[in-house]
């Protein structure tokens, strides 16, 4: 009898620890660097996107620098300005993907590139985001201009940046 009183002790002792556990790891807060790359995503990313507004660019009134206080628009909007004009201010490799930089006689890089933000979607296990837009050019580059396109960011040195462009049919 004292046998088995002692082994419902330990079983309910184990499961008792195996649930303060479960507990613990899911009030577990994200490390340091996580949070602070997270907060971009606020309210001013999100509302962006519900606006519905369309932000087109032309190489005619192309200017350096970003028309938006939001860290990931500016970032999407850098890739998009330097597609246009890779010779613009800011137009790096640390910034965009370094084939938008790459010069080619063999490939048209458009002139006018309009976009609509669609989505952004923190990357799970991560500090990354995606985010989707509807965009319409003026040429064929890549593909990676008309229809959804979807712009990987990452954070480097405190700054959103764009590590990707991909599409989706």
């Amino acid at each position: 009898m004292i046998k088995r009183i002692g082994l419902m002790v330990v079983f309910i002792l184990v499961f008792a620890l195996g649930i303060w556990g479960m507990i613990m790891l899911q009030g577990r807060k994200l490390p340091e660097k996580a949070v602070i790359q997270s907060e971009p995503v606020s309210q001013v990313a999100q509302d962006k996107y519900n606006e519905d507004k369309v932000y087109t660019y032309s190489i005619d009134d192309l200017q350096s620098g970003c028309s938006a206080d939001d860290q990931i628009f500016c970032a999407v909007e850098r890739s998009v300005k330097c597609t246009i004009s890779p010779d613009l201010d800011g137009c790096d490799k640390g910034s965009v993907p370094g084939f938008v930089l790459g010069k080619s006689d063999d490939v048209e890089r458009p002139t006018e590139i309009s976009f609509k933000l669609v989505k952004i979607k923190p990357i799970p296990e991560s500090s990354d985001v995606s985010v989707y837009t509807e965009s319409e050019c003026n040429a064929k580059w890549f593909g990676l201009c008309q229809g959804t396109v979807v712009y990987s960011l990452t954070m480097k040195n405190e700054q959103w940046v764009v590590t990707n462009i991909f599409a989706m049919e």
